[in-house]
């Protein structure tokens, strides 16, 4: 019985090691070795599940400093009152030649990225030159639908045997 549970504790051990062979680099370093490459490979644990994991950390992630790197404005994800107002300093430059002065001013304020932050929007010209069927499915409002009851079946066929006399073969 000893026995047995000196192997369990070795076996465990010994898995620990084991499982820190793809993160502590000797994996990488065995990739010249053929053989040593395939022992330390088919010793790796085969579910991905059971094998270590480097977990995040939480005081220091990159997608944070982001925001903090970009001293310049982002762009507005749809047109609002004030870009149509800036707009006419952009058209002025342009109307003077001075595209240079354009640019900054493009640089520094830049136009939104969509007229509407509405991914599904599409023009009411482009419906209206798409077929019936089409134009139904995008506006549902507008569909009519017909009502379906499946329990109406029964006394519509009901109805139609009582008016249509059974005809009889002779």
């Amino acid at each position: 019985m000893q026995n047995v549970n000196s192997t369990i504790e070795f076996g465990s051990v010994f898995s620990e090691q084991l499982r820190d062979i793809e993160y502590n680099g000797e994996l990488n370093r065995a990739a010249q070795q053929g053989a040593k490459f395939a022992l330390l490979l088919s010793m790796l644990e085969q579910n991905i599940l059971f094998r270590p994991h480097i977990a995040a950390d939480e005081a220091q992630s990159p997608a944070s400093d982001i925001p903090s790197l970009s001293h310049y404005r982002r762009a507005p994800l749809a047109a609002n009152v004030d870009y149509w107002q800036e707009v006419v300093h952009t058209e002025r430059f342009i109307q003077r030649g001075e595209l240079q002065n354009a640019r900054l001013w493009l640089a520094m304020h830049p136009e939104p990225l969509s007229l509407f932050n509405d991914a599904k929007h599409i023009p009411d010209e482009v419906l209206e030159n798409c077929a019936l069927t089409t134009r139904q499915r995008v506006k549902p409002g507008n569909n009519s639908g017909v009502a379906q009851d499946p329990t109406k079946l029964f006394d519509l066929l009901a109805g139609i045997n009582q008016t249509e006399p059974i005809a009889t073969s002779a």
